[in-house]
């Protein structure tokens, strides 16, 4: 059975903007049709060797690579003949997307240029079970009279390859450091493909070709449309070729290349129909990833008395209810980069209601995209005691000493006591001797708690608004980054049991750079990489105290990737974790 996908009438409004972009595309295919020249095979060696040198400079990670993965990043050989080999720009830039995915560092991806172009077929995918299972359908797009399938169903196969073909083949070009990360990642992009990530997007014919299985077990094949956005990107050249002598130009010295600052994330790219709200929302290729509101929400019990969450200046998602006998209450953390203050002080009154009236408490980091030193903020008002937080080592660079060697100033400036101000000297000549020979330094803190001095110790005093009762924290393969570090803090003290999945192994302060002039493409690189005050031991990596890869490892495993959970709300994954906090609680009190 087969059925074709209609488009709807555009408005007015939106019909001049397809005008305009047709308009455009118009001018830019014109323009490529006078120029169509690639860049020549050594304009991409070029640009691939300055890719390289990216990391050989300012990749942290790289012994740990070699050590974990058996990838040496350095040695250019096999690459360098495929670049030459590459028959156009965008295989290029696939090659450069294998080379950067082999560090398989979530930090660490590979941007092709792009004029924004993205082709979506109406529908996203996540695997649950084990299934590639549509968890997301833009009825706008897809009425569910014509298209009838539901969320839930199975996604078969798309233009003759199998739902996990296409997962391996993306997962060449993308690595996340958690390979059910990575997995989930390469699964949206069976259906929404991003030229930026995607470079052969522009390839895609007008329909695809879907084999979806229902939940009574038939399959059906439908030709779906693929919607596209944007300008297609079909070459990088042509580039003059440098020459050996260049006369000055007429304009003076260029300007100075300041490095390109990437988004948090690749993973917040287009647009989604929202049932709820009736509008386009920023598309979220994970349900629920960075969102406020818990993915489960319309899933907690009857009993749910929300507090925060209602407001929409509200930061966090909270409130209070009853399970086994017993008052519990629930903090979702959406990210760790907040608006501070506002955050804090909404935090602070938040803990003093939940100290004084639950049993115990949920913490919730799944799917958080992570941020910054909020974390720190976090864990102060979560440990009722003296604990220790994460250092990084880092791999300096200029730019990085001179930032820090200002330190000892504001130290003196804030009439620090000299043990602190030596300290941070120490810091910063482990940063001199570690760029002199082109390694690490140890681990160093770089985080504080709001208010306190940087890198004055390892240890942290709990704020004065703290929660002592007892807690578990979420965790997900989408707690990512900072978020990784954040239950690591509460499980390396002791607070509370992990519960969840695997988080994501992002582990490091990430940066963004050009990534080739002549190809103008972008990426990303892991400045540091975050310890633990112990070694970690696991079956997939050696025994070593980071977070890259390894990622924090939840004390009891609860898998909200069901097929049950992604029908019904999430509430049997709710029904589970009420009863280990229940248990936990229970557990806690004296004997």
């Amino acid at each position: 059975m087969i059925r074709r996908a209609k488009i709807k009438p555009i408005s007015l409004e939106r019909g001049i903007d397809f005008m305009r972009i047709a308009l455009s595309v118009l001018a830019i295919t014109l323009t490529l049709g006078t120029a169509a020249a690639q860049m020549t095979p050594d304009q991409r060696a070029h640009d691939f060797q300055n890719l390289a040198a990216l990391y050989a400079k300012r990749y942290a990670p790289a012994e740990w690579k070699k050590y974990a993965l058996g990838f040496d990043l350095l040695n250019l050989t096999p690459w360098l003949s495929r670049i030459r080999a590459a028959s156009s720009d965008l295989e290029y830039y696939e090659i450069c997307q294998e080379y950067v995915a082999s560090l398989d560092d979530g930090h660490s991806g590979y941007s092709a240029a792009s004029f924004g172009f993205n082709a979506n077929l109406g529908f996203s995918v996540d695997i649950y079970d084990g299934k590639v299972l549509i968890d997301q359908i833009n009825r706008q797009f897809l009425p569910a009279a014509e298209f009838p399938f539901q969320v839930g169903d199975e996604l078969v196969s798309l233009d003759g390859r199998s739902a996990e073909e296409w997962i391996q083949h993306f997962a060449k070009r993308i690595a996340l450091g958690n390979p059910a990360t990575t997995r989930r990642y390469a699964a949206d992009r069976i259906t929404f493909r991003p030229q930026a990530q995607v470079p052969r997007a522009v390839e895609l014919g007008d329909t695809a070709q879907v084999v979806i299985r229902r939940a009574s077990g038939e399959e059906q094949t439908i030709a779906l449309r693929w919607v596209k956005q944007g300008v297609p990107f079909l070459q990088a050249g042509p580039v003059p070729a440098v020459k050996t002598s260049v006369e000055r130009s007429a304009f003076g010295e260029p300007a100075e290349i300041r490095p390109f600052q990437a988004p948090d994330s690749l993973l917040f790219q287009g647009t989604t129909w929202n049932e709820e709200t009736g509008s386009e929302e920023p598309r979220r290729f994970v349900l629920g990833w960075g969102a406020r509101n818990p993915v489960f929400a319309g899933g907690l019990p009857p009993s749910f008395q929300l507090r925060l969450g209602r407001n929409p200046i509200d930061f966090h998602y909270s409130g209070t209810f009853t399970a086994g006998g017993l008052r519990i209450g629930y903090l979702r953390i959406p990210s760790f980069s907040p608006p501070l203050l506002i955050a804090l002080r909404e935090l602070d009154g938040e803990i003093a209601f939940l100290e004084q009236n639950t049993d115990g408490l949920i913490v919730d980091v799944m799917r958080n995209p992570g941020g910054g030193c909020y974390l720190h903020d976090a864990a102060s008002r979560l440990i009722p005691y003296r604990f220790t937080g994460f250092a990084q080592q880092i791999r300096p660079t200029i730019n990085f000493m001179n930032s820090f060697a200002t330190l000892p100033l504001a130290l003196r400036a804030q009439r620090a006591d000299e043990w602190i101000i030596a300290l941070v000297d120490s810091y910063v000549a482990q940063m001199r001797t570690a760029y002199r020979e082109g390694g690490l330094t140890g681990p160093i803190p770089v985080c504080t708690q709001t208010g306190a001095l940087i890198g004055a110790s390892f240890e942290s005093d709990p704020a004065p608004v703290v929660y002592t009762k007892p807690l578990i924290v979420l965790t997900d393969e989408f707690s990512v980054s900072a978020a990784d570090i954040f239950p690591s803090i509460i499980q390396d003290n002791r607070r509370g049991p992990i519960v969840g999945m695997r988080t994501a192994g992002m582990g490091g302060l990430s940066e963004g750079w050009s990534a080739g002039f002549y190809s103008e493409a972008t990426a990303g690189n892991t400045l540091t990489l975050v310890t633990r005050p112990r070694y970690i031991s696991t079956a997939d990596y050696p025994s070593a105290p980071y977070l890259e890869n390894i990622g924090v490892r939840p004390d009891i495993d609860v898998n909200y990737m069901t097929r049950e959970n992604l029908l019904n709300s999430g509430r049997p994954f709710v029904e589970r974790i009420s009863g280990i906090i229940v248990d936990h609680i229970r557990n806690s009190r004296p004997r």
